[in-house]
């Protein structure tokens, strides 16, 4: 039994959502960009009073998270009233608070946090939390960060150090990009456990040689002189140039290259999704050994999205697959798209 509870905006009231098209119920995940239940819901005498709490900003509780109605289509039939609903997980709530004030400096993570939740609209119930055990998550320079919304400067903060934010409710935990997820032997594997395969693989973006240039000092000379950085990978593809970086930010030459390394995609871009002939057990971000051989693919690929259908066990999950990094720009153009904001 899977139980959706509607709770009214003011959080006053709550029910127990029953009699809705289980077929239409699914939960979508996708790394960075969105997180969402939706749903078909038929009003009948058994759930009347749930079905009226559904309405623009309620809550939808579902195992434990907290998803508001952001998108809603009303229709009627003669005497049948009935709501397609989309739900947003709670934490992108977090586009409401701005921060005006700007700091600058080298700074650690949790300084750019601090700063973040201590903006005009408060901390708005947001906790959140930095993993990092073995110190991957370094210092970085900062230039006048601020003066935007809370879901702007998380995406710069997950982008600067290159880190991965993962939301429970209002709080959210962030980690290395190389702590998250976990390799697993389950496979993926065409005719095996799925024949339904769609991927994109091209070379567009695909280059083996980048430069950085850093902050000058006030007789216009460089801290440091601008940095080349090539890839192994150039043995094999030759010499591809990428667009400099040009930051500032940047007063050590080994930070610039570090960064350099992160930057460069020297490798071809995977992408696609596979529908799963029975349910398996990977989590967010885990890694899964994927053979195709149709394509002589056999890599790890991260699993960047999950949609599932609770309500109806015997339908597999649809895996979104990538290796390429994603940033969470795709989450201001989705919701804008969705009219969230």
């Amino acid at each position: 039994m899977i139980d959706i509870i509607i709770q009214n905006y003011e959080k006053t009231k709550r029910e127990i959502l029953v009699e809705y098209d289980k077929d239409s119920f699914f939960e979508n995940w996708q790394e960075n960009e969105t997180w969402e239940v939706s749903f078909n819901v038929t009003k009948t005498d058994l759930n009347s009073t749930a079905f009226d709490l559904v309405d623009y900003e309620s809550s939808v509780i579902f195992n434990g998270q907290e998803f508001v109605v952001k998108s809603m289509v009303t229709s009627a039939e003669g005497q049948s009233v009935s709501k397609s609903v989309t739900a947003t997980h709670i934490f992108y709530t977090v586009q409401d608070g701005f921060q005006y004030n700007t700091i600058s400096g080298t700074r650690a993570i949790n300084e750019l946090l601090t700063h973040v939740f201590n903006g005009a609209t408060g901390d708005m119930g947001f906790q959140w939390e930095v993993v990092n055990p073995l110190g991957k998550i370094g210092r970085v320079e900062q230039e006048n960060f601020g003066n935007a919304n809370y879901l702007k400067l998380i995406e710069e903060i997950m982008s600067d150090y290159d880190v991965v934010m993962v939301p429970d409710n209002k709080r959210m935990t962030f980690y290395s990009r190389s702590d998250f997820g976990n390799q697993i032997q389950e496979q993926i594997r065409y005719k095996y456990n799925t024949d339904s395969v769609k991927f994109d693989i091209d070379t567009y973006a695909l280059k083996t040689q980048i430069r950085g240039f850093g902050k000058k000092k006030d007789d216009g000379s460089y801290y440091f002189s601008p940095i080349t950085y090539t890839s192994t990978e150039s043995e094999k593809w030759g010499i591809r140039i990428q667009d400099p970086v040009e930051d500032e930010r940047y007063t050590v030459a080994v930070n610039m290259t570090e960064r350099l390394k992160k930057d460069l995609q020297d490798y071809p871009s995977i992408s696609g999704s596979v529908t799963l002939k029975w349910r398996v057990t990977p989590k967010k971000g885990d890694y899964v050994p994927f053979i195709y051989e149709p394509l002589n693919i056999k890599t790890y690929i991260q699993i960047v999205g999950i949609k599932t259908y609770p309500a109806l066990p015997n339908k597999p999950p649809e895996i979104t697959l990538s290796n390429t990094k994603k940033t969470m720009t795709s989450i201001l153009a989705n919701l804008a798209k969705k009219g969230v904001i």
